[in-house]
This record gives structure tokens, sequence and C-alpha cells, in this order.
């Protein structure tokens, strides 16, 4: 279960260190980091906070260009997750289509649907090789 986690907003590279209280002794503590900064700099400050073979999930488009320097998460065996971008609004538009024959089918993508309470249990299961999507429903 993971138990150590981070997330990154709004990095301000001069103030690196100060980040969120994060110093030079959390360099490569967290088994999870979210970067969601959308920069370069952001992306490097929240690859040295993950722990070795831990993972880093892309909440934004970086375009880091050529100076991207790809050894960190080579050397260090990171997994790196993103997340697509998009028109939300487009996006709900076309899963709230209740017509069967121009509907999204996405139910077959989720494997597994569990109440909040069991977000734990969840969690769990998401991290199966063999499960594609969990789904945790907070409602009621």
């Amino acid at each position: 279960l993971v138990e150590n986690v981070v997330t990154c907003r709004h990095i301000d590279t001069l103030r690196r260190k100060e980040v969120e209280g994060e110093s030079e002794s959390d360099l490569q503590k967290y088994d999870v980091v979210v970067d969601a900064t959308g920069s370069p700099e952001g992306m490097s400050l929240a690859a040295s906070l993950c722990r070795p073979m831990g993972t880093l999930v892309l909440k934004s488009t970086c375009a880091a260009g050529e100076k991207f320097n790809a050894a960190p998460f080579v050397i260090d065996e990171l997994r790196v997750v993103g997340s697509r971008c998009g028109p939300i609004d487009v996006a709900l538009q076309l899963l709230a289509i209740q017509d069967k024959d121009k509907s999204l089918n996405v139910t077959k993508y989720v494997t597994k649907t569990f109440p909040l309470k069991q977000a734990e249990e969840a969690i769990q299961c998401a991290a199966k090789r063999e499960v594609m999507k969990v789904q945790i429903i907070c409602k009621d």
C-alpha cells in the first residue's frame, strides 16, 4: 500500500528547497509524487522526490524541449503515469449520450467498482497487473 505521497504545484525553482516544506532530506523519499506544475523544473523536482522504483504521476502537459534529462527516470527506474488532457466539457457531453448506438461504452474498461469506504481495497485491486481501471464511487 502507498504510504508516502506528495503533490508538487506551482514550483518556484529559486525556492526549490522550500516548496511545501520539502528539503534535501526529502529527496527520494516518496512512493508516489504527483506533478501538476506543467513545467520542466516541476517535473525534475517531482522526480527527485520520488524514491527509486517509485511512481511519478504527471497531471499536466510539460513541453520539456531539448533540455529534458531522462537519466534520473532511467537510473531510478521510475514508473511514469500520465493523464491525457483535453476539453472536459466535450468529454462530459460524450459520456452523457444515452442513445445505445451512439454512446461510448466506457464501462467495459472498468474492472471493478468500490464504494469510498473501501478505497484501500480499491487501491490494492488497482495495483494488480491484470486490472485496467478501478472506479471509486464517492456518494452513498
